[in-house]
């Protein structure tokens, strides 16, 4: 009968429990907890802080945080824009407990976390000043137009949609930026990443 390496076996003990850490985000500390399965477990993907580098804040915007993760983008939002409501959602409903934890380990009483694809589950009601993403490479082109389409909706007049991306879809951004709002600027390009914004007139 086949045995298993006890060294794996070992290790996977270790992955099964939550990761733990602390980083700076706009010279703030947040403390996060994660796990394996996802996006960028252990550390803030390079895009995300990147994104949140060239957003301006205001204090008192209402945002969604559009694939939220683990919650960096709406927790920072909810930090930097105390006088609104900021929702985090998400399609994995792993992301979406551990967004949750997030928001209640560093205090944040202004923000809300719940399981959605896209803008599906989100009450039509809601309406938003700031839209932040940062799109995730694999999905379809079409799943990108419904997601541009719906926050074009969800937004009040004068909102910002934020996103970073792949340098390699950029083009994509501002043309369909572009197209469903009239407008695309492209704020910021780095060596991998392209941060572009749009505003709902």
């Amino acid at each position: 009968m086949h045995q298993i390496n006890s060294e794996l076996l070992t290790k996977s003990q270790q992955w099964r429990h939550d990761i733990s850490f602390e980083q700076q985000v706009l010279d703030k500390p947040f403390h996060f907890r994660s796990t394996w399965g996802i996006f960028s477990p252990e550390k803030l993907d390079d895009g995300s802080l990147m994104l949140l580098d060239y957003i301006n804040f205001q204090k008192d915007d209402c945002s969604i945080d559009l694939g939220c993760g683990y919650g960096v983008l709406g927790m920072t939002a909810a930090r930097e824009c105390p006088d609104g409501q900021h929702l985090l959602i998400d399609k994995d409903f792993v992301a979406v407990e551990y967004a949750k934890l997030n928001c209640q380990n560093n205090g944040l009483t202004n923000a809300k976390v719940m399981l959605s694809n896209g803008f599906y589950h989100v009450d039509k009601a809601d309406k938003f000043s700031l839209v932040m993403s940062n799109l995730p490479a694999k999905a379809s082109k079409e799943q990108h137009y419904l997601y541009l389409l719906d926050a074009y909706n969800a937004m009040t007049s004068g909102g910002r949609f934020y996103v970073v991306t792949i340098n390699g879809l950029r083009d994509f951004m501002k043309r369909s930026f572009t197209e469903v709002f009239g407008n695309a600027d492209k704020i910021k390009q780095g060596k991998t990443y392209t941060v572009t914004m749009a505003i709902k007139d």
